[in-house]
């Protein structure tokens, strides 16, 4: 009985904890039923919340009961250090050696790496002092990892087992220079190798678990690190090469001639003969096709440049990606890097260090004009935020996003806005794995989201910032142009607008109308007139072929820093 009343104080601490200290009553005394709380506990606590609140009042340097209220004491300092309850003098079990092998055992069956955050998800299976020794938070259980340096690894975002077997040295694959395989070369060797597993069982699939261990006996701890820690990652792996692996029930197995099935919703019916659209390949020998430009006067000349490139295709397609930062409590987000890609040369363009860049180099000039396809994926999350500070309005677009959207509508007949968005790297797995395959990307940094307001950039962070810019113009946009059946190019060409182009901007306290720039050639706007209910659409003036407007002289008192003149309108928002 005394056994089950620890218990059962454990397991409201725990519950406490994870509600910041205070429940009511009745809220305690609906955890009888819950998971973990067995028959014995119920007895030891009583089976009434009448008796609930005795067994809590009769231990009063751990809750305070007021009125239906129960308070954990010091619950923002308590922890496993200074629980009573888990002090390894008043009690004979282990508790953290407990909680390190309950970990070490999910390492072992779902590892041997994984994102702290995913074992962290595993802990809700664990006992309740097991819980409370491993910290109530990710930070404090990144620390009970980290303490435990027999059993654990922990770097960045990721823990692993210490004592994982490894494969013999003679199994570590080497490079033509006798160096150990890395990036691209690991991901080809891996290939190879587990095809050559199946080839050996042929007549049976082999279950993904197995196929991830003899995968880790033949490759070493740093090779996987390119590939696949753990059999999740390796299930991706597979995907991107699944001209090769079939997966199906959690079974691997050689493609055999197979006919198209239908795929899930995120599937496609995509050839894997997609060309690079005549564009270099994105390595460190491509750094000198790259211009990163933080002032005006260089950003005007690589824009002259982008622009000749642009003139001399046939059909005028660009690469185009811009990368935001969210600032402050509230979230506001702003422009930090804009990238332009043609099919000869990128250029990377610092928006953060200043707003003449995108509104007098003539980066503006290439978003707004008719003449320049440009692909980008989801433009909606920078179309607002380019409408409202800089009334800038991007015209002919491709939206990779919207196209995607689109093909799963047809293909599985769901409404459009009950699409869920896709994230950039899965809409490569989905229509281009080939990219992830020819790239040094690595499944921790699949994982993790660059930050793009770092300062200085490097040259390995510029091969980073423009491989979406890259490959967006190399393969997706060719991709799914095919693909969009010609029944439905009319609606994306109006969803494209849709998500470019607000017809009417509203005021509001926390977002104020945009001051229009009058002067300026780009200006593309919808404004309402509150006198009489009118819409006054103003039409797109085509975007000049200059690297920046030349300057005008005017009145100081009604001249802004880049936009010229500034016009009162007597316009009234609703």
């Amino acid at each position: 009985m005394e056994e089950a009343k620890n218990m059962a104080l454990l397991f409201f601490m725990d519950h406490l904890m994870q509600k910041n200290g205070r429940r009511t009553i009745h809220d305690l005394s609906c955890q009888f039923g819950a998971r973990g709380f067995s028959e014995e506990m119920r007895n030891a606590v009583g089976t009434t919340q009448e008796g609930l609140t005795e067994f809590l009042q009769g231990h009063p340097s751990l809750f305070t009961v007021e009125g239906d209220q129960v308070i954990l004491n010091g619950h923002n300092d308590l922890n496993a250090k200074n629980n009573p309850l888990l002090q390894s003098g008043a009690r004979s079990r282990n508790y953290e050696k407990e909680a390190v092998d309950f970990f070490v055992t999910k390492l072992t069956k779902f590892g041997p790496e994984l994102q702290i955050k995913s074992l962290l998800g595993h802990r809700s299976q664990a006992a309740p002092e097991v819980r409370l020794v491993s910290g109530r938070h990710l930070k404090e259980f990144c620390e009970f990892l980290q303490s435990q340096v027999d059993y654990f690894v922990v770097e960045g975002d990721r823990v692993r087992l210490k004592n994982m077997p490894e494969p013999d040295e003679n199994a570590i694959e080497m490079d033509d220079e006798g160096r150990p395989l890395a990036g691209v070369k690991a991901k080809q060797a891996a290939v190879e190798y587990l095809k050559s597993v199946l080839e050996q069982n042929e007549d049976q699939p082999i279950p993904l678990d197995q196929f991830y261990q003899s995968f880790c006996q033949r490759f070493s701890h740093t090779i996987r690190q390119d590939v696949a820690t753990n059999p999740k990652e390796l299930l991706q792996f597979l995907k991107l090469n699944r001209g090769l692996f079939f997966i199906r029930s959690n079974k691997v197995s050689l493609v055999k001639n197979r006919p198209n099935e239908e795929g899930s919703e995120n599937g496609s019916d995509e050839g894997d003969e997609t060309n690079n659209n005549g564009m270099f390949p994105l390595d460190q020998s491509s750094l000198t096709r790259i211009h990163f430009v933080k002032a005006l006067k260089p950003a005007q000349d690589l824009i002259a440049r982008l622009w000749q490139d642009i003139n001399n295709m046939e059909k005028k397609v660009v690469g185009l990606d811009l990368k935001t930062v969210t600032v402050g409590v509230d979230g506001e987000i702003f422009l930090s890097l804009g990238v332009i890609a043609t099919t000869s040369q990128i250029g990377i363009f610092d928006l953060a260090s200043s707003d003449v860049i995108i509104l007098e180099s003539g980066f503006k000039g290439i978003l707004e004009s008719e003449k320049v396809v440009k692909v980008i994926h989801d433009a909606r999350r920078v179309a607002s935020l380019l409408a409202h500070k800089y009334v800038v309005h991007m015209r002919n677009v491709f939206d990779t996003q919207v196209a995607h959207s689109l093909l799963q509508h047809d293909k599985f007949g769901k409404s459009l806005h009950e699409m869920r968005p896709i994230s950039f790297i899965n809409l490569q797995r989905v229509y281009y794995p080939q990219s992830i395959m020819l790239s040094d990307v690595t499944p921790r940094k699949m994982s993790q989201s660059p930050n793009w307001g770092v300062r200085p950039i490097t040259e390995e962070f510029q091969l980073t910032i423009v491989e979406e810019a890259h490959c967006l113009l190399s393969a997706l946009y060719q991709a799914l142009s095919n693909l969009i059946p010609v029944h439905l190019r009319g609606l994306f060409e109006d969803k494209c607008i849709e998500v470019n182009h607000p017809e009417v901007l509203l005021a509001s306290p926390n977002r104020p109308p945009p001051q229009p720039f009058i002067s300026s050639p780009y200006r593309a706007s919808t404004r309402r007139d509150g006198r009489n209910g009118g819409t006054i659409m103003q039409s797109f003036s085509p975007a000049p072929y200059a690297a920046a407007p030349r300057p005008q002289m005017s009145d100081a008192c009604t001249q802004t820093f880049s936009t010229g003149d500034i016009e009162v309108l007597n316009v009234f928002y609703e």
